[in-house]
């Protein structure tokens, strides 16, 4: 098994189109069937199925495209790891956003390139629930989420970088209809939300709604800010998300409308592990600058 015949497989898999995947990677035809079959006898099993019309994915197949691109994955990045360090950049930190947390983080990527400049920086944009998955399995090095996002009893320690309030977006066509002070003015106008599986957020804004004496025509759920803010934009609906994702996204559409009360506050914050299996002073570094900021 190679990267190659990994990488085949993978776009196999997603074009469905043996002959769509030698355009995209400039080669023959047989030569991505000779790969695929070389890599179906290194794991000893079917991976796909082909006929005259159609490609398919065995269950195997299905199960290994997971493996495949996390592996795919790890051999890129540990290429770049090794690119950068051969460059002297031997300081290494792996950051996870939420969007809303852009421009806090941004201030601090700022401040800490001033006094760190050959430390290899990897951002990765995660939203919900990939955020509170990542914490639990120990992904990144430092996390700019909300605090509803912590896993509680857990080794997470963390800064409060904001306390904000969450936001109604709606699309500019209806914003002088809506009155946030009487959400019955909403009650003809479908929403957009996040995910259900975001149990946080998703529960902090039925129960905004609910006390207000509103209940939602929910139209669509969405997994990410920036697909939810495309809806409200394209006026699908309008939809409650946290502040600061202006900021991220700038949408010519959309108007946003703080929401008053305990009940609609936000907590963003800088988290980190506290027992790491190795020390980062890189790591250390860089929360130090994020605590100045927040005191600054």
């Amino acid at each position: 098994m190679n990267i190659l015949q990994l990488k085949l497989f993978v776009s196999v898999a997603q074009t469905r189109s043996f002959t769509k995947t030698a355009r995209e990677f400039y080669m023959t035809q047989p030569t991505v069937t000779n790969n695929i079959k070389a890599l179906e006898n290194s794991v000893g099993v079917k991976l796909l199925l082909r006929d005259s019309r159609s490609v398919e994915l065995t269950p195997e197949g299905q199960a290994f495209i997971g493996y495949a691109d996390r592996m795919i994955a790890i051999q890129s990045q540990a290429e770049n790891r090794l690119k950068n360090i051969s460059k002297g950049r031997s300081g290494y930190i792996r950051i996870a956003i939420i969007s809303s947390a852009a421009e806090i983080f941004s201030k601090c990527l700022t401040e800490y390139t001033k006094i760190r400049p050959e430390v290899q920086v990897d951002v990765f944009k995660l939203e919900g629930i990939e955020m509170a998955k990542a914490f639990n399995r120990h992904d990144y090095d430092v996390y700019f989420a909300n605090l509803y996002m912590i896993p509680q009893n857990t080794d997470v320690k963390h800064i409060v970088t904001s306390v904000d309030q969450l936001q109604l977006y709606v699309n500019k066509s209806i914003a002088d209809k809506i009155d946030i002070a009487d959400w019955s003015t909403m009650q003809k106008y479908r929403f957009a939300s996040v995910s259900e599986m975001d149990f946080g957020l998703s529960g902090q804004i039925k129960n905004i709604c609910s006390k207000r004496g509103l209940e939602p025509d929910t139209i669509n759920y969405f997994n990410q800010a920036d697909a939810l803010l495309l809806a409200v934009n394209a006026g699908v609906g309008m939809s409650i998300l946290p502040p600061g994702l202006t900021y991220f996204y700038h949408l010519p559409n959309i108007i946003s409308i703080p929401i008053s009360g305990d009940d609609a506050t936000v907590k963003s914050v800088v988290a980190w592990h506290d027992k790491l299996p190795y020390t980062n002073l890189d790591v250390d570094d860089f929360l130090s600058v994020s605590t100045l900021l927040q005191f600054n």
